[in-house]
């Protein structure tokens, strides 16, 4: 049989004491703890333990208004990059005492603006105080968000600029630009994107932007492998095709390198002697493969420690959006070929 959950109401019976002294020896605020005696406080702390108590979050947010928690509404969850984003934000919140409550979609792409306010409703459901959502950058984003939250709580996107709400931002435009000159440096003039069209507002296609601007500027002649190449398999079988095509290839993620250098391994040809390829995103497997994968490192750390500083803001009723940009620096390794063993 199930155990019956403790209540407030369970201690304040056995030490025969009211409700209301309960709640004030176990308020997390020092000004209404204090309101009671320290040996009253010590009891009731002693019989809460003894009774294995743990507070009602939703219900206590019902009196107080605050649950110290916050909602995170993510694309997935299954890759390496998303749940270690996670785990950075689910840390960062824990150093603020507050707790993280995910939310992630039961399909994958594409999906509809209805389908984000339902997602975004049910993370309100649980009486969060915040939202943290990792921004899929589509035009109407904005809209949906704010219809969906509207003033009930504050909001903070990440990795990509959403109009009119708190964010961290990624340089990618700046960031594959310079990846993409590391390799003209090196000698490369045949160089290849595998990513989104730079000419949309898609998500991701701000790679594209930095790869064209940085070919354009040097006189290159710009061009993206089309399809979807977001995964390892799609990667792969790409790679197996592209022959001597590029000397040089520019991925929209580590996943997409580490399918396509597979890829081209298997038609023969050799990274980085015949192709150089880099990533983006610095998932841990790719300092291990070999060769070991230059990328683009997304700093995850950083990125969560920017959100909780602007979520903090926004709980303390800083009402004026702010934006914090951060850039994703190039990490040399050997599949570019500047960094080979000797």
């Amino acid at each position: 049989m199930k155990k019956k959950r403790a209540t407030i109401k369970d201690i304040a019976r056995e030490l025969g004491v009211s409700i209301a002294t309960i709640s004030r020896a176990l308020s997390k605020d020092q000004k209404v703890s204090a309101l009671v005696t320290e040996e009253t406080r010590k009891r009731v702390l002693q019989k809460a333990a003894e009774l294995d108590y743990s507070p009602n979050l939703l219900a206590q947010g019902f009196v107080t208004g605050k649950t110290d928690t916050l909602g995170l509404l993510t694309h997935h969850i299954s890759r390496e990059m998303s749940a270690n984003q996670i785990a950075h934000i689910m840390t960062a919140a824990k150093r603020h005492d507050y707790e993280i409550v995910v939310g992630m979609p039961t399909e994958e792409f594409p999906r509809t603006e209805d389908d984000q306010i339902k997602d975004i409703k049910k993370l309100l459901s649980r009486g969060v105080d915040g939202l943290l959502i990792d921004a899929r950058s589509v035009v109407v984003e904005s809209e949906v968000i704010m219809h969906a939250v509207g003033e009930l709580v504050p909001v903070v996107t990440f990795h990509h600029p959403i109009p009119n709400l708190s964010g961290v931002v990624l340089n990618n435009t700046t960031s594959f630009c310079e990846a993409t000159e590391h390799l003209i440096r090196l000698g490369h003039e045949r160089i290849g994107f595998i990513g989104t069209d730079w000419n949309t507002n898609r998500l991701g296609s701000d790679k594209g932007k930095g790869y064209f601007k940085a070919m354009q500027k040097h006189g290159l002649t710009p061009e993206r492998m089309a399809g979807k190449t977001a995964s390892l398999e799609p990667a792969y079988q790409l790679g197996k095709k592209l022959g001597d095509r590029f000397t040089a290839l520019v991925c929209r993620s580590d996943y997409a390198a580490i399918g396509v250098c597979r890829g081209l391994r298997k038609s023969g040809l050799c990274i980085p002697e015949d192709v150089a390829v880099v990533g983006y995103g610095n998932i841990e497997v790719g300092a291990y493969m070999t060769p070991a994968l230059t990328t683009l490192a997304t700093p995850r750390e950083a990125i969560a420690q920017a959100v909780m500083e602007l979520m903090l803001e926004q709980l303390e009723e800083q009402d004026e959006p702010r934006q914090i940009t951060l850039e994703t620096p190039l990490i040399v390794r050997e599949s570019c070929g500047a960094n080979r063993p000797k």
